[in-house]
């Protein structure tokens, strides 16, 4: 499978496990409610039913999906600023169906996370080919902003060639 096919295949099983985790928190809201990790657990074993990915990489998409909203969470329990500026870029650059997904599942995490927060320092470094969600990091080694503005794949810094990142919180 080439680097692009492989790309588009993991981002596309990202966007599809957050859709997922939506539903379910949709669905469970009348009932008791699951935790986090169970709802991606579910949206990733569908995954693997329907056969859009192997079980190592759904394994994989759902440690990124977590991640993500476990540092989208953190950042609007500690700061208490809108959702928006956690991306820290423009928003209208956005697909609306992909920012109000994120925006759900991350709002409904943050009530979560008082039980993920030793989880969560583990999951706030980003490291080049892992796939990651929408929003920005910047490279600790030199500080260069790399804005992610649809799911994909974390490249090399382009300025230093480092791998290992943390997401932009202002």
């Amino acid at each position: 499978m080439s680097d692009n096919n492989f790309e588009e295949k993991f981002a596309a099983a990202y966007d599809k496990m957050m859709e997922r985790i939506h539903h379910f928190f949709d669905d469970a809201e009348a009932n008791a409610v699951p935790t986090l990790k169970q709802r991606i657990e579910l949206a990733k074993l569908r995954a693997i039913e329907l056969r859009e990915v192997t079980a190592e990489e759904a394994d994989k998409i759902a440690y990124y999906v977590e991640r993500d909203l476990q540092d989208a969470a953190e950042y609007l329990e500690t700061t208490g600023k809108e959702f928006s500026t956690w991306f820290n870029f423009d928003l209208q650059l956005v697909e609306e169906r992909l920012y109000e997904l994120f925006a759900s599942v991350a709002d409904r995490t943050r009530l979560e996370l008082g039980q993920l927060a030793n989880q969560a320092q583990m999951a706030q470094q980003y490291h080049t080919g892992e796939i990651t969600g929408i929003g920005t990091l910047v490279c600790n080694s030199c500080g260069t902003e790399m804005h992610f503005k649809k799911t994909g794949r974390i490249p090399p810094c382009p300025k230093c060639h480092h791998t290992e990142f943390k997401r932009q919180t202002k």
